[in-house]
């Protein structure tokens, strides 16, 4: 029981001075900037095969260098 009792209070200990590490690192460790919307979009939506620039599933053609997507590598 004293051992039970033991191994608790290590592991709680363990995850309260984790938990200041990571506060005061600062608003987490999963993304360096930016709002969890803003990840997730990022994460989501494919850029530009030419240009690289971010575009939204519903864009025909690159808002950037408006070369249409779908088309042939040559044209």
């Amino acid at each position: 029981m004293v051992q039970l009792l033991l191994t608790a209070s290590l592991i709680t200990a363990l995850v309260v001075l984790a938990g200041r590490r990571f506060r005061d690192i600062g608003d987490g460790f999963a993304f360096e900037a930016g709002t969890w919307a803003e990840a997730y979009r990022s994460a989501t939506e494919l850029p530009c095969p030419w240009c690289g620039t971010d575009t939204d599933e519903s864009d025909r053609d690159c808002p950037s260098c408006h070369r249409p997507f779908g088309a042939a590598v040559g044209s």
